[in-house]
């Protein structure tokens, strides 16, 4: 089991961040090419479904968060056969977490249907992308008004990490889910932590002066 720490919290809308270089950034264009990019797509989910696993978002559904309408990765319920159980992985290409660590920050949405609901886990392997070596929270039921933005962190060390996204739950209760704008972001330097804090107090600061 990985020793260092997971942190995650759901930001609706925009958010300041301290972070510094992105070490990744994918707005999911073409779900097609993830595999080329280094991404890896499993879809273990027991029986399988008729659906292979995620795919190219759907603007029929709803739209994307920003770009192309169509331009959001997106997994449903015919992942897994009718009463089967799902486990669709979304996992990205292997980075370095820096000494200071990483933030991943990602946007969900499900669509509306009665009597159903859409769970995605989300965490951390050292690196190695077998599904058994990484470490997830506990699985989160995805929002269905709008988007929502959510981060993860991992700490440092100079070692390496990749982040997966798992679709899961019974099928028969699920219905369909979208990924967005996923980030991976190195953790500055805490003196760059420090002077970006002070920025954003000047700013502070002026708007006060000018609304005076």
């Amino acid at each position: 089991m990985m020793k260092k720490a997971i942190i995650a919290l759901a930001i609706s809308g925009m958010a300041m961040s301290a972070q510094a270089g992105a070490l990744l950034n994918e707005g999911f264009e073409n779900v097609a090419d993830l595999a080329g990019k280094g991404w890896v797509l499993n879809n273990a989910s027991t029986p399988p479904g008729v659906t292979s696993g995620w795919a190219q978002g759907s603007p029929t559904v709803f739209p994307a968060l920003s770009g192309a309408s169509n331009s959001f990765a997106s997994a449903n319920y015919l992942n897994a056969a009718a009463g089967g159980d799902l486990n669709n992985w979304l996992i990205t290409p292997e980075f370095s977490t820096g000494i200071n660590g990483a933030t991943v920050s990602f946007w969900l949405r499900a669509d509306a249907f009665a009597d159903t609901s859409d769970q995605l886990a989300f965490g951390f392997s050292n690196g190695s992308s077998a599904l058994s070596d990484f470490t997830l929270a506990s699985p989160i039921t995805v929002g269905t008004d709008g988007w929502v933005r959510y981060v993860a962190s991992i700490g440092g060390g100079n070692g390496n990490a990749r982040f997966a996204l798992q679709y899961t739950g019974a099928a028969d209760f699920a219905n369909y889910v979208g990924v967005d704008s996923l980030q991976v972001s190195e953790v500055p330097e805490p003196s760059t932590m420090l002077s970006l804090f002070a920025g954003a107090m000047g700013l502070a600061l002026v708007r006060r002066r000018k609304r005076g």
